[in-house]
């Protein structure tokens, strides 16, 4: 149906005027022609378009998913290789070979029973936890806005619109996964975006990147078009300097081919000039590297192998692929994976993606770049641990038992048993379980991890870092004032606020949602301007009628987008009824004042008192809405320093009251230009101040207080005022000891800034880097710092940390740099998380700690018995079987749980703690070790090798020794009285007890008698056992009592 009336028709008009100035924001159907533009007809992409959906799939086919390869993919030969070869596996097949060489079938049988056994629990393992986290990994998506030409919905035949939009070129912007992009995509660009692909700009407004990923270098790098003025400039100073270059080279001796120079000498003038800034990006990736050849070439390559299998990283720097090898990362038409956006638009031509791109071609040599952290530096440490004590403890094994027994042969094979039992093969899969099973655990409390080492580090951590809005507030920012220079509400402070944050198209923050929220509120509460007709075309934006008419008053000219140094952002706007264009800016109070000039001074009663938070809807007011409200002449003074006083105080008791405060200013502009930059922020008029409530969420008091409660000091880095800080700490009840702000911070030397870290809750008005400054400065001080963000502001903060935390709605660059991810951005959930890494990190410990003290108790009674015994204590098939049944029993482990006490306090690696606990603890076994040679030297009189009995006195020992290691399970495992005041887990008691069963069994199963060399045991020796096990229990319950009170209570 046709508009039956005057005003509905210009209700069309003004819609279609609207969409026409501003399809992109009120519309997902835009016309190319708004797109290529303001291109020059000469330009590389004029006539260039968009790709269509046939274009897209025909990509797809030759190019394949936009996917980077990191060597890690789950392939299932990969993680079964991965499971097989590995250092222990390795020692115990070289062991069974030994074996096999001295005779020893059954014992290399066991070997390889264990070799099979570890070796398919961890594929299984690895396999199940690398799905797992790939599950997880799929619930956080990047998403990535494409411009692609328009094509008809498939769920309904083309109309007529759809015809004219196709034949006409039509373009839609849709946001897409990154991985669905292809090349010839035109992406759009904004802050906080990470560059999907390697791509080309097309159009740029004040794009600048941060390429650290690549570099190195921290400060962003500007990008422009190829058709750009600065591209020119950029072109023709490159040729000047290429030119220098000709001429340099062509002095240079013609035998200078001849002249070597030692690598490392090369490799540190390099380092040097780089450091000094004296080399280009290209320079620096262009450095020649012959790779070796034949024997060389083999022998790296079997160097490489050893180092991945030892865990030893190794990275070779001039490994990078030949064909990227000239890439010049400092082009300014050029933007490369792995980098983002800092600030500003664009829109850029996808050239690669995937594999193809530089990123892509470096990907597993920069994967190697990565250091190891805390945990994965523990976990290798403690392999060399016991790779040295077996390297100590076996050949004198050997050589003992070779000179009193004059059996090399025999003494060999009870060597390599020892050598055997000192191998924790098990350790791998028990790590990998336990960081399996708390990555599944953190996932039910809607926590996806990200890096399964991060588990630990989480278990570690002492300070939490976190930012203010969002995490210690409801994430709902309310405008609540909009006043002017007296404090009165001001329509005029509101409009400008409303155009500022509606027409800028850089990073969307919560505050300019409320502006535009609270202002269509307002809008929704006036009478109608127009009615609008039944059938009159959808309005996308869902702004209301008000907001409509005023917005499509204006059309933007240009943008100069926010940055964190100077917290500000501006639009250039063109009123369309009178043709006059002005800018409007917004920012933080302090740095508005500062290019300020003059001033906006009300005459006459205001609106309303400052103390009324909605604007009324009387009708008298009503228009104001409808046309900016602008002061006449006189209205407007030279800003003065005790009115920048009165504002600076003003903002202050807005602060004081919890208020977040911004500024926004204007000037009218007599002559037009194409480009805006910074140098144009000058000579503005304040306009007023626009005030903000972000009240603190009812879960963050008592998150606080778990929390620290677990020994995690929280610290609060903002880019907001110290007052409104303070302000929402004391209603969180978040103590307060110091506040630093950002001016404290200057001048100040690394030691400095580290003792002032040390001593503040809160750190106001940070600016990205020294963020970044601050948690390094924490890390100084031997703090495990963790840090909880979402914008792009926190990315460099989030790589610092040891446990970087973001959110499901954070920005790319901020979900990328984040080790762990918050389907919730609640205290309360890392605060969960917490205790869950700090019982991961306890139950890997244990089988460490228990591990490592058996077998250096077991070692030490060998070592006692083969001086003393004239014959073998025990064969070298009970000795792989022992230690076989006793790994098995302690798969469980990641199924216990630990005492709430020990989860109150952050733990951290020590190998000097787990050392000193292995030379304490293990021999404590060993007392009962040579009891029972006693007993069955004295009670059954067996004293010489051609003893009918001496294979019961070793079945004896292999039975005591065997149920005496699941016995101490329980003790160790906690540093309060076993059984008593603490009591392992169902899985942990039924794993046990079915060893235990298999233990007492085996000498009485004619096939194991056979096999394994046992005999039955007379009901006398479990009389001793049961004594002698209790016995057992109370020493080594003493013994843990006066570690304790030794080492101040440290356990694990």
């Amino acid at each position: 149906m046709a508009p039956s009336n005057g005003p509905a028709m210009n209700t069309h008009k003004t819609i279609e005027a609207l969409r026409a100035h501003h399809g992109v924001v009120y519309d997902t159907v835009t016309s190319l022609s708004s797109i290529t533009s303001s291109l020059p007809a000469t330009s590389e992409f004029a006539g260039l378009l968009p790709l269509n959906e046939e274009q897209v799939e025909r990509q797809k086919a030759i190019h394949g998913r936009n996917i980077i390869s990191f060597g890690n993919e789950q392939v299932w030969y990969k993680v079964l290789y991965h499971a097989l070869v590995h250092p222990f596996n390795i020692l115990l097949f070289l062991l069974a070979v030994a074996t096999i060489a001295t005779g020893d079938e059954k014992g290399a049988s066991v070997m390889f029973v264990m070799i099979l056994i570890s070796t398919v629990l961890r594929f299984w393992q690895e396999w199940k936890s690398a799905a797992a986290a790939k599950s997880l990994k799929s619930m956080v998506s990047t998403l990535i806005t494409v411009t692609r030409l328009y094509a008809c919905p498939e769920s309904r035949d083309p109309t007529p619109e759809d015809v004219i939009r196709i034949m006409n070129h039509a373009t839609v912007r849709v946001d897409i996964p990154i991985e669905d992009v292809v090349p010839g995509d035109w992406v759009q660009l904004s802050a906080g975006d990470l560059i999907p692909a390697d791509v080309q700009v097309i159009e740029s407004k004040d794009l600048f990147v941060s390429q650290a990923a690549l570099t190195g270098e921290a400060m962003p790098v500007e990008k422009f078009s190829a058709s750009s003025e600065a591209m020119a400039a950029w072109t023709e100073n490159q040729e000047q300097q290429n030119s220098y270059e000709d001429m340099a080279r062509q002095a240079v001796p013609k035998n200078a081919s001849t002249i070597a120079i030692e690598k490392d000498i090369r490799e540190d003038a390099d380092a040097a000039a780089y450091g000094a800034g004296l080399t280009s990006s290209k320079q620096r990736l262009s450095s020649t590297y012959t790779e070796p050849t034949g024997m060389a070439a083999f022998k790296l390559s079997m160097m490489r192998s050893l180092y991945a299998c030892f865990g030893i990283r190794r990275f070779d720097p001039e490994s990078g692929d030949a064909n990227n090898a000239d890439i010049d990362l400092g082009r300014p038409d050029r933007c490369y994976m792995g980098t983002s956006v800092v600030s500003g638009t664009a829109t850029v031509l996808v050239e690669k993606i995937g594999a193809e791109t530089f990123f892509g071609s470096m990907a597993q040599e920069l994967s190697k770049r990565k250091p190891e952290n805390a945990f994965q530096m523990g976990v290798r440490n403690i392999s060399w641990v016991f790779f040295i004590l077996m390297a100590i403890m076996v050949p004198p094994v050997l050589l003992i038992n070779g000179f009193v027994h004059q059996s090399w042969k025999d003494a060999a094979l009870f060597a390599l048993s020892v050598a055997v039992g000192l191998t924790p093969e098990m350790l791998p899969m028990i790590v990998n379980s336990n960081l399996a099973r708390g990555a599944y655990l953190m996932s039910k409390k809607r926590c996806i991890v990200k890096n399964l080492d991060a588990i630990i580090n989480l278990g570690s951590m002492d300070v939490l870092c976190t930012d203010k809005t969002g995490t210690l507030t409801d994430n709902k920012v309310v405008l609540v004032r909009h006043l002017d220079f007296h404090g009165k509400a001001s329509i005029h402070s509101l409009q400008l606020a409303f155009l500022n944050s509606r027409f800028q198209t850089g990073l969307k923050n919560l505050l300019d949602v409320a502006v535009v929220e609270y202002f269509e509120k307002t809008a929704s509460a006036l009478p109608m301007y127009e009615s609008l007709g039944e059938d009159a075309p959808p309005m996308g934006s869902g702004l209301t009628p008000a907001a409509v008419t005023f917005a499509a008053r204006y059309l933007k000219l240009d943008e100069i987008p926010f940055d964190f140094v100077r917290r500000r952002m501006s639009v250039v706007l063109r009123d369309l009824s009178d043709n006059q264009a002005m800018m409007v800016s917004k920012g933080a109070v302090e740095e508005m004042l500062r290019i300020c000039t003059k001033i906006v001074i009300p005459r006459g009663s205001a609106i309303q008192s400052s103390s009324d938070i909605q604007m009324s809807a009387a009708s008298e007011n009503t228009t104001a809405l409808d046309l900016l409200d602008r002061p006449v002449e006189d209205q407007i003074q030279t800003l003065t320093s005790e009115m920048i006083e009165q504002l600076v105080e003003m903002n202050k008791g807005l602060n004081v009251d919890g208020l977040r405060v911004v500024a926004v200013a204007y000037k009218t502009l007599d002559k037009v230009k194409d480009n805006y930059g910074l140098q144009d922020e000058s000579d503005m008029v304040f306009a007023g101040l626009i005030g903000f409530l972000d009240p603190p969420k009812e879960s963050t008091g008592p998150a606080i207080k778990e929390l620290m409660s677990l020994g995690v000091e929280i610290k609060v880095l903002t880019g907001d005022s110290a007052a409104v800080c303070r302000k929402v700490c004391q209603e969180i009840n978040l103590p307060v000891k110091s506040i630093v702000s950002t001016e404290d911070l200057i001048g100040l030397d690394d030691e400095q800034i580290a003792e002032l870290a040390q001593g503040a809750t809160i750190f106001a008005k940070l600016t990205p880097l020294q963020k970044s400054l601050v948690i390094r400065s924490l890390k100084r001080k031997d703090h495990v710092v963790g840090f909880l963000g979402d914008g792009i502001n926190d990315a460099p903060a989030l790589a610092e940390a040891d446990v970087g935390i973001s959110v499901d709605t954070a920005t790319d660059i901020a979900k990328e740099s984040a080790d762990v991810i918050l389907l919730e951005k609640s205290l309360m959930v890392i605060a969960e998380s917490v205790v869950l890494g700090r019982t991961t990190y306890g139950n890997t410990m244990k089988y460490i700690m228990m591990a490592i003290s058996s077998n250096f108790g077991n070692v030490f009674s060998m070592l006692v018995a083969s001086s003393w015994l004239p014959f073998l204590p025990m064969q070298p098939i009970h000795i792989l079987t022992q230690n076989l049944l006793y790994d098995l029993s302690q798969t469980t482990i990641p199924w216990d749980h630990m005492d709430p006490e020990f989860l109150k306090v952050p733990h951290r690696w020590s190998i000097k703690s787990i050392m000193r606990f292995m030379v304490f603890m293990g021999p404590w076994s060993s007392i009962f070790d040579i009891t029972t040679f006693l007993f069955m030297w004295y009670y059954f009189n067996i004293k010489t090798a051609d003893n009918p009995d001496v294979t019961l006195f070793q079945t004896a020992w292999f039975t005591e020794g065997a149920l005496s290691q699941l016995l101490v399970i329980y003790v160790i495992r906690t540093p309060k009285v076993a059984f008593v005041q603490s009591m392992a887990s169902r899985p942990v008691i039924f794993g046990s007890l079915l060893i235990s069963a298999i233990v007492l069994a085996l000498p009485y199963i004619p096939a194991f008698q056979q096999l394994l060399t046992m005999v039955e045991l007379p009901a006398i020796f479990y009389g001793y056992l049961a004594g002698a096990l209790a016995c057992y229990l109370l020493i080594t319950q003493g013994a843990k009592m006066m570690y304790l009170r030794l080492f101040n209570d440290e356990w694990f």
